[in-house]
Order: structure tokens, then C-alpha cells, then sequence
């Protein structure tokens, strides 16, 4: 999505936009968060893609210092209004990419990146991870939500049912159309992969879970599991 696309979303992103720490249904955010032990005292939050602030409006009294970023203008300023936290927060409109230079290199005790990391271009996608590698501290912890491919699948297969076309298109190497918009989809073993290959253990890894409207659908009534995205609390490792 284009910077002036995302703008226009800003008015109305609670509608538009799946956003995970409003609307999960598991509360897997706290429960990870919880888990990094961030100190009130010391710890910096860095949030790569906050759009309106949702995750650093819960959080953010966590820690000690807390920088924010999203690259469209109109999201930010709605952020930075609805803050009400007593932590400091530095918001910015960057590219993401961009965040080291601005923020340093090595500064998060957790770097947070939410359903960011999504581009169906490889090279856009890795230099977005080599961003939460970069501005993670040594001995710190990177929080991750991804969209799974797991449950795209399972979506794709309920919405076939009785049906001669699918609203959910499923190209090779996870890239699915949903929403008319095409998005990388990670496996759950994909994930673990590549944050090994960044110099990420996995402390914690799991479905995160949203409604079934966000689908666009109603909750059937056979359904084990409403669709999830895979969330992830990796530390970097201290060589």
C-alpha cells in the first residue's frame, strides 16, 4: 500500500485495517509482552509500523522510553493525539528502513513489528527484517506478528465449500490475496527459520486470534478455530 493509500485509511483505520493489538481475541499480546520482563525503569520500546499507537497505548507504561514509527503522516498524528500513557514516546514519520539511523542501532530492549512484514516482494521483506535485527539490543527481544498461511488455508477451504470460486487466492512461496490485496503469508516453521537465520531464538511462539468478521465472514458453526496469525517473541542472541 502506497503512503498516500495509508493516509487515507487514517480516519477510519479501525474499520479498515486489522489491527491485531485491538482486536485479538487470546490475549497473546499481553501474555508475550510479559515475558520479555521489560523494566518500567530502563527498558525502550521501539514499535516498527504503529499505526495509531493501539500497542504502545497498552503497553508503553511498561517501559521506560518508547519510540514509535509508521511512514504515513496522517496515521501518526492520530497516534501521537490518542496517547494518554505517562511514558515518553517519540513518534516519527519514516519508512521503517530508516529507524536505526533514527532511533540507533542496538536500542530496543523489544522491538515490536505487527503485521508489518507483509510485502510480496522478498527484497522489501528483507530489509524490513534486517530492520528488527539491527535496532535490536544483543540480549534483547523482538515481538512478531505475521499472517499465517495455516490459516489462510483454512480459509480458502471453508470459503470453496458449495462455492465455484474462492474470495481467497493462494499463489506459491505464501503470497494470498485477501481483501483484493496481495500479502506474504509465513508458515509456522518458516518463521522460526528465518529468525534463526537473523540470530533469533525463539522464546515463545503461537496462534494469535482474530474474529471471524475480519474475514468477512460469520463464525461457522463447526469451526475448531477462528483464524489466527502466528505471533513470536524471539531473543537475540548475545555472541
Amino acid at each position: 500500500m502506497s503512503r498516500r493509500e495509508w493516509n487515507r485509511t487514517a480516519d477510519n483505520f479501525k474499520d479498515l485495517v486489522c489491527d491485531i493489538a485491538a482486536e485479538e481475541t487470546n490475549d497473546q499480546l499481553r501474555r508475550f509482552v510479559s515475558a520479555a520482563r521489560p523494566s518500567p525503569d530502563k527498558s525502550v520500546l521501539v514499535d516498527l509500523g504503529c499505526g495509531i499507537g493501539t500497542f504502545v497505548q497498552k503497553f508503553g507504561d511498561r517501559f521506560a522510553q518508547v519510540f514509535a514509527a509508521d511512514f504515513a503522516t496522517g496515521v501518526i498524528r492520530q497516534a501521537e493525539s490518542a496517547y494518554r500513557g505517562t511514558t515518553p514516546v517519540e513518534w516519527r514519520v519514516a519508512d521503517l528502513t530508516e529507524c536505526p539511523t533514527l532511533f540507533g542501532t542496538n536500542c530496543a530492549d523489544l522491538t515490536v513489528c505487527l503485521n508489518v512484514i507483509t510485502s510480496p516482494s522478498a527484497a522489501r521483506r528483507k530489509s524490513l527484517w534486517e530492520t528488527v535485527r539491527s535496532i535490536t539490543r544483543p540480549g534483547g527481544h523482538a515481538l512478531i506478528v505475521v499472517p499465517s498461511i495455516e490459516s489462510c488455508e483454512m480459509i480458502a477451504a471453508r470459503e470453496s465449500r458449495g462455492r465455484k470460486r474462492t474470495r481467497a487466492v493462494v499463489k506459491g512461496d505464501g503470497i494470498a490475496e485477501r481483501g483484493n490485496v496481495w500479502q506474504k503469508h509465513f508458515g509456522r516453521g518458516e518463521l522460526v527459520e528465518i529468525l534463526a537465520g537473523l540470530g533469533f531464538e525463539v522464546a515463545r511462539l503461537g496462534p494469535v486470534n482474530y474474529p471471524w468478521s475480519t474475514e468477512g465472514l460469520r463464525k461457522p458453526r463447526s469451526a475448531a478455530q477462528p483464524p489466527w496469525g502466528w505471533i513470536c517473541l524471539a531473543k537475540r542472541v548475545v555472541h
